[in-house]
Parts: structure tokens; sequence; C-alpha cells
């Protein structure tokens, strides 16, 4: 039976995973965090002899998943590998958390199926990266943003607050929180602190693009 630990602070979507782990794979989710702090205060406890893999969720309070890869990064050895579990698109976030030490990154939206086939292979010392944004959709993200669009995603990554967008373009505080919304739907992103970490995957090109 897989040990299973999950680091997810959405109660229904946690508790949905459980049953689904629990009662149709068979598994054994042997603890459950709610959030990235709680869980390292725990992870001196864990080891690959007492859990077999570590489900981590990306935004959470606290501490993201992300910074945790971080935090962990010379005990990867040690402990169980790390499965991401996103509902951003794999184009932001695939590479780096690939790079930090996780093993696998699957979409919440994936069939259970999949999510199977991931286990038994990460449990078997193997990676499962189900990547499902094309290339061509990986270029065109940036690209389907408009001159002023990308004037105000530029300015945000500099850490500029609405105001001072507002004064640097000459245009109303409304007409920025207008740009805004239009960055976060077309960028799959929930909220401002999201968009803004996932600027920092596409400097280069933003560049290009305004020059």
């Amino acid at each position: 039976m897989k040990r299973i630990i999950i680091v997810e602070d959405h109660l229904l979507f946690r508790k949905g995973l459980i049953s689904i782990l629990e009662g149709k794979l068979g598994a054994s989710v042997i603890a459950e965090y709610s959030d990235g702090k709680a869980f390292l205060e725990q992870v001196d406890t864990i080891d690959r002899s007492t859990c077999d893999l570590i489900f981590l969720d990306l935004a959470m309070p606290w501490i993201s998943g992300i910074e945790i890869l971080q935090e962990l990064q010379g005990r990867m050895n040690e402990l169980p590998p790390f499965c991401i579990l996103s509902m951003y698109p794999d184009v932001f976030y695939l590479e780096q958390t690939k790079a930090l030490g996780a093993k696998g990154y699957l979409s919440k939206d994936c069939d259970p199926t999949i999510l199977f086939h991931a286990i038994e292979e990460l449990t078997q010392g193997g990676s499962f990266f189900l990547q499902k944004t094309t290339r061509e959709k990986q270029q065109n993200l940036l690209e389907n943003l408009s001159n002023r669009e990308l004037e105000v995603f530029s300015l945000l990554v500099k850490g500029s607050t609405m105001k001072e967008i507002a004064y640097d373009l000459h245009i109303s505080i409304k007409s920025v929180s207008t740009y805004k919304s239009r960055l976060m739907e077309k960028l799959g992103s929930d909220s401002l602190s999201d968009l803004l970490k996932m600027t920092a995957m596409f400097p280069a090109r933003s560049q290009e693009k305004k020059s």
C-alpha cells in the first residue's frame, strides 16, 4: 500500500483527493497539511521509510510550494519524491519545479487514471511530468497581449503600484485595473500575487515585444 502525504490548502479538493487515493487507488494518506508552514514544521519526521510520495500544491498560505522546494534543496535525497498538483498552466511552473527537485507535475483536473500511473511511476523511482500546454500555446501567451497590456505587465514586474502605473502611462487607475484583469484572464492567474510570480518566467520575451 502506497503511503502518501498531501500538502494542499483547499479543503474540498484535499478531501476529494483523499477519497480517490484511498477509495479508488488503494493508497493510504498518512498525513494532510492545509498550508506549507505546517508541513515544514513536521518535515523532520518525514523520510522515505515512512512515506512513499508527497503531493504538493503550489499556491498556499504562508509559504508556496516553490518556496518549500527551495527550502528543502539540501534534503531532497532523504525525502520522498514530490509531485506538484497545480491549477496553473504547466508553461509557468513545470520546468521551475522540476529544476528544484520535484519528480512529478500534474494538473488538478487530470483523470484519476493518470493519477494512478503517476503514483506507480513516482513510487518506483521514476518521474511523471504531464505537460499539457503545447509549444505553440506557450509562445502565444504573451503574443496575445496588446501593447498596452504588455506595458502594464512590465510595470507590474517591476513592483509598481496601480497608482504609479496610471501615472507612468497617463491613464486612469480604473483603466489599469481593467488591464490587470485582462492580464490575469489571459495568463490563467487567479490573483495579483500569482500573476507576479508568473511574470518571472518571461522577462526576456516581454522586453523583446516591448522594443
